[in-house]
């Protein structure tokens, strides 16, 4: 990884000690915040901002760098329809599509669509997400799970 892993290891081992409430789902934990029942919590910006537009008390801003995370845009192998994925993934990947999920409130991979607003993408230092930084993936689960003594 960028930091390394003696780097990350000693990173998480501190905020450990801090005793985080884990919780599952963005939504959920961006809504208690807002609520008052956390004064920090750890979700996409995306799901913060979608609120903070809605003119809720909460704001974010990123731990640089981020890592960026790409959903790909894939074709079945034996798709019952396969001309029709493939004039989907070509309007997906359209300046149109892109506008599309903007609307969404998701971040668009073209660069010339801006996502609402520019800061969720735009402004700070970030790493894009490698696939192969996976072949060590069960690896670190358990270690985040002993770190955090989860399960």
């Amino acid at each position: 990884g960028l930091w390394g892993k003696e780097k990350a290891v000693s990173y998480f081992k501190r905020l450990a000690a801090m005793d985080p409430v884990p919780k599952r789902g963005n939504t959920e934990r961006v809504q208690m915040a807002v609520a008052g029942e956390y004064p920090l919590i750890i979700a996409y910006n995306q799901t913060i901002q979608r609120m903070t537009s809605r003119g809720a008390p909460i704001d974010w801003l990123p731990l640089e760098p981020a890592v960026v995370q790409v959903n790909p845009v894939m074709l079945a192998a034996n798709a019952p329809h396969p001309n029709a994925a493939r004039l989907f993934q070509d309007f997906i990947l359209s300046k149109e599509g892109a506008e599309m999920l903007r609307g969404f409130q998701r971040i668009p991979v073209r660069k010339d669509v801006d996502p609402e607003p520019a800061r969720l993408f735009r402004g700070y230092k970030y790493v894009i997400e490698n696939p192969e930084d996976y072949d060590k993936f069960d690896e670190t689960v358990k270690l985040y799970l002993e770190i955090f003594k989860l399960r």
